[in-house]
């Protein structure tokens, strides 16, 4: 007889165990989490090289493959998928790859999982990973930018004080980086309410793992106050890994579960 765990049993708790209809339901959930597990995997592994190699534009890709060298391939993958995210520009290949990630593993992953539900969960999702990139970040380079005006005039103003100190010019950031999380929940909840499914009322809060898209800006916030070999260190070399993770998880997306 085929096992069946007790998260299992939560999940279908209707079924009166152990009749073989519930079994067979189970076994065929489980083919679909698999399938729907694979399709965001290739997805999001496309989408997001579509989107770096959109950001790299004029770097074709196969100069990157380095035959019978492993080795030189690794170092020319990490080299290529460096990206300043200053400015602009870096603003924009951040949405790049968060998007491209997201939207490939929503694609791909909603064509192998045949549950419509399934389905409107992925797309809640997507519209969640893309906001908590594009809306918080949105909010810290505009702080950023306004206290470095601020810095650069020549009137002597509140603004500039705090952008002459590391401390108070940190804490601002963090701060606006923390309204712009707290205004991309708001958003995504609204979408998902009132556009997506209007029907399910439930709303999404921020989770740990929200927090990593940004952790090129927080940590050294964190620990402006004092001399580190933590400030200096490229943290945000770990951001395309994490827009790779956490737009691996749309596709993934269950509505069973809510994993």
């Amino acid at each position: 007889m085929l096992y069946v765990s007790d998260k299992q049993k939560k999940l279908y708790k209707d079924f009166n165990f152990p009749d073989e209809h519930a079994l067979e339901t189970i076994r065929k959930e489980a083919k679909t989490r698999k399938a729907s597990a694979l399709g965001s995997l290739i997805g999001v592994t496309t989408g997001f090289a579509a989107s770096v190699a959109l950001a790299r534009k004029g770097q074709p890709i196969k100069d990157v493959f380095v035959k019978g060298s492993c080795k030189e391939t690794m170092k020319n993958i990490a080299k290529y998928t460096k990206i300043d995210y200053e400015g602009l520009k870096g603003y924009i290949y951040m949405l790049f790859q968060a998007a491209g990630a997201s939207i490939g593993s929503l694609i791909a992953g909603s064509m192998a999982d045949k549950h419509s539900e399934n389905r409107v969960e992925k797309l809640k999702e997507a519209v969640y990973v893309v906001n908590n990139v594009a809306i918080p970040t949105a909010f810290a380079k505009t702080v950023e930018h306004v206290l470095l005006v601020a810095k650069n005039s020549t009137d002597k103003t509140i603004l500039k004080t705090i952008a002459n100190n590391k401390l108070f010019k940190n804490i601002s950031v963090l701060i606006g980086l923390a309204s712009g999380m707290a205004t991309s929940i708001s958003v995504s909840n609204t979408i998902n309410t009132k556009i997506i499914e209007p029907d399910d009322k439930k709303k999404k809060t921020i989770k740990a793992s929200d927090f990593l898209v940004h952790i090129d800006d927080i940590i050294p916030i964190m620990i402006s106050s004092k001399e580190s070999m933590l400030a200096g260190l490229p943290l945000d070399r770990a951001l395309p890994l994490i827009y790779y993770i956490l737009g691996s998880k749309v596709g993934e997306r269950n509505y069973y579960t809510h994993e």
